[in-house]
């Protein structure tokens, strides 16, 4: 089904890389919200956010000419941007020590139309929350990227540079490792889902 893509997605970088400013603005409509929701997730807040999407389509801008179409181009956008975003992501993690996920993501994450069901969820991840800085880089990232953000083991890899087996291999561990430190806070179960071989929040089982 990828390969079905690439055609268009190639006609439509060689078009904005003529200058077609149309052909821009659709990449900028198609790519922008889920950049902007990437970049909340590493940034931590609007103004950083924004911020990083404007410096993610400028690295854009400036290496379209190079795409090739041997991926979806959204897939190498997120891996033009890898460097940008890991960088504000371990510069946050040095920054503070307890809080990972900001007010401004939690309400991207939290969009229930039932209050009851919202509250929960915000209660889940605000446990999440609590040990996510605690847990090695590489595994907190795989957890947030997949589990949080519900971006596909497609993606993650090209953002991350890594094979499918070792991204679900290493998301495997990261779900346990978050699983041991959520019950070593206390017996919660009823808000978290505490299996560790499954997403954390349900959203993106393997």
């Amino acid at each position: 089904m990828a390969e079905d893509t690439r055609p268009a997605d190639r006609d439509l970088a060689r078009r904005a890389c003529l200058g077609e400013a149309g052909a821009w603005d659709e990449i900028v409509d198609l790519y922008g919200g889920r950049i902007y929701n990437l970049a909340l997730q590493f940034a931590h807040e609007r103004t950083q956010a924004e911020d990083l999407t404007q410096e993610v389509f400028l690295r854009l801008f400036r290496n379209l000419s190079k795409y090739r179409g041997d991926v979806p181009l959204v897939a190498w956008t997120l891996r033009l941007s890898r460097n940008l975003c890991i960088d504000h992501y371990r510069r946050g993690r040095r920054e503070r020590e307890s809080v990972f996920l900001s007010e401004s993501a939690l309400e991207t994450l939290t969009s229930d139309s039932d209050p009851a069901r919202e509250a929960q969820r915000r209660e889940a991840l605000s446990q999440i929350d609590a040990v996510l800085p605690r847990m090695r880089d590489e595994l907190a990232l795989v957890v947030v990227l997949r589990d949080l953000q519900g971006l596909s083991y497609t993606e993650i890899s090209a953002l991350l540079d890594l094979p499918i087996g070792t991204l679900k291999s290493r998301l495997s561990r990261g779900r346990r490792d978050l699983v041991s430190r959520l019950q070593a806070l206390g017996d919660r179960r009823e808000n978290v889902s505490l299996h560790p071989g499954k997403s954390v929040l349900g959203v993106a089982p393997c």
